[in-house]
């Protein structure tokens, strides 16, 4: 059987509707409508309750009852999951009143220790935990909580802090059922909720072994949390490691078919070869006929398989290819806009150099002509200092002239002389007299 590369994508997109479609009874209840045959037991699960045990009705589970509060009810497989592709689909319902509380836990876990536990008081689970609770006073929230068996959660500091994905949902009081679908592929883990995507990523891979559980916790103003269908499909009938036991089985035709058409097939590892080509009329019966068209059924889902999975790591490797060349894109464009930045910055600098160089061409012109004013200013003040003392000298030389025409220099000095002269010689006499007059007694 050969392919082209023309047709590897619908071949792929074949493949990804054919997965998961296959019901696990030993891991799935409610699917049918019914939860328990006998009203007291679900088979291939077990119920645990604190303080009180959950109750079975026709078509739900009420993990923890609308009365009283502080209940803790929980429901385990017995049995482990063995593929590693699957599908898990949860219909619940919480009611209660405005103001009640509790909390809704999914597990995919190594082991059933966790009892009837919160990821508030769990302690080291290994595995996978979704919860559906107000979380921060919100009106609802679903988060994914993974664990390797590490980390001690019931004493954790911060447990919110610890979840990788989540997304809002008010899922109180509505009424109807709400559906959380759980989907694990080869590349891919994520959660829908009511048909939405919640959160996904392409880093999550659970391992095989782990069983499946669900715990409510409700608070002491109750909710009700009541669980109406719990279903695990997958992508085979088989587990993962009988598959390649039945697909080496179903390629090797019996013995004596081999020795009536000289046949011989081996199969080493994992390899995949079609089975041999045979005549129509060496079928004799319909069952041959039918195990014949089964077994290449199976080599050509194996084949179809192993190509999708091939395309899936090509997929994966180009789109790691193609983020690190944008990467390298980006870095390139950063680098290439910082070096227009440095050259605009350039290019700014000249011109501010020739700003600057015409500044100081302007400065040293008006520092000439600054120059040139003030020299002139200081000549002219020269210029009238000169008059000035020249038209001073002019006027005292013809006042001099004017006193020698006059009584002169020392005619005024006997003026002045004698003036004072008779001033003292008038006080002497005053005080004289006054000394010299009759004192009168009283």
């Amino acid at each position: 059987m050969y392919f082209f590369k023309a047709s590897l994508t619908p071949v792929a997109a074949f493949v990804a509707y054919t997965q998961a479609t296959y019901l696990n009874n030993d891991l799935s209840f409610g699917h049918d409508g019914k939860i328990s045959p006998n009203g007291r037991a679900i088979p291939n699960f077990h119920m645990i309750g604190q303080p009180n045990y959950p109750d079975i009705l026709s078509n739900r589970i009420v993990l923890t009852p609308p009365a009283p509060g502080n209940q803790r009810g929980a429901v385990w497989t017995e049995k482990k999951l063995q593929h590693s592709q699957w599908a898990a689909d949860i219909e619940f319902r919480a009611t209660g009143p405005e103001r009640a509380g509790g909390n809704l836990n999914i597990w995919y876990a190594k082991n059933e220790d966790i009892k009837v536990s919160s990821i508030y008081t769990v302690g080291k689970f290994d595995g996978l935990a979704l919860v559906i609770d107000q979380y921060a006073g919100s009106g609802g929230y679903i988060r994914g909580f993974l664990n390797d068996g590490t980390t001690e959660y019931a004493s954790h500091h911060s447990v919110d802090s610890l979840a990788f994905g989540h997304c809002p949902y008010s899922y109180r009081n509505r009424g109807i059922p709400s559906k959380i679908h759980i989907r694990q592929t080869a590349d891919n883990f994520k959660v829908e909720v009511d048909g939405a995507l919640c959160f996904q990523s392409d880093k999550i891979k659970l391992p095989l072994g782990y069983v499946f559980g669900v715990t409510a916790a409700s608070a002491e103003n109750p909710d009700s949390f009541e669980i109406f269908k719990f279903v695990v499909t997958t992508d085979s009938h088989t587990p993962d490691d009988q598959n390649q036991q039945q697909f080496q089985a179903a390629n090797n035709p019996p013995q004596q078919q081999q020795n009536q058409h000289g046949q011989q097939q081996n199969q080493q590892g994992l390899t995949m070869d079609t089975p041999g080509e045979t005549p129509a009329s060496d079928y004799k019966s319909s069952d041959a006929q039918f195990a014949d068209l089964h077994n290449r059924l199976q080599a050509m889902m194996k084949h179809i398989t192993a190509l999708n999975r091939d395309f899936s790591q090509y997929q994966a490797n180009s789109i790691s290819r193609l983020e690190a060349l944008n990467g390298n894109l980006n870095t390139l464009s950063s680098t290439i806009s910082r070096l227009e930045s440095s050259l605009s910055k350039l290019d700014s600098v000249s011109g501010l150099e020739r700003n600057l160089r015409d500044v100081a061409s302007d400065v040293k012109s008006t520092k000439k002509e600054l120059h040139e004013a003030l020299d002139a200013h200081v000549l002219s003040l020269k210029q009238r200092v000169a008059e000035s003392h020249g038209s001073v000298l002019g006027t005292v030389g013809e006042g001099l002239k004017n006193h020698r025409s006059g009584i002169g220099y020392a005619g005024l000095a006997f003026v002045v002389v004698g003036s004072q002269v008779g001033l003292i010689v008038a006080y002497v006499l005053y005080k004289k007299r006054k000394n010299g007059g009759h004192k009168k007694y009283l």
